[in-house]
């Protein structure tokens, strides 16, 4: 699941790109840089959250009001 939204996110970062740049928008242009962005660090991103989310040690707030 996460390989295939890495794929999408860069093709939709690449057809951006393509419309961006034949269009003249800045705009568009951007959202391509971003989308690409977000396609290289998702699954870093992704993997680290769960590590951390997996290896807390915190309580939750209802534990600790009690």
């Amino acid at each position: 699941m996460l390989y295939a939204l890495e794929i999408v996110l860069l093709v939709a970062g690449i057809g951006t790109l393509v419309v961006g740049y034949r269009r003249h928008h800045r705009n568009l242009l951007l959202s391509a840089a971003l989308l690409l962005l977000a396609s290289g660090m998702l699954p870093d991103a992704v993997r680290g959250f769960s590590d951390g989310f997996n290896g807390s040690t915190a309580r939750p707030l209802a534990a600790l009001l009690r």
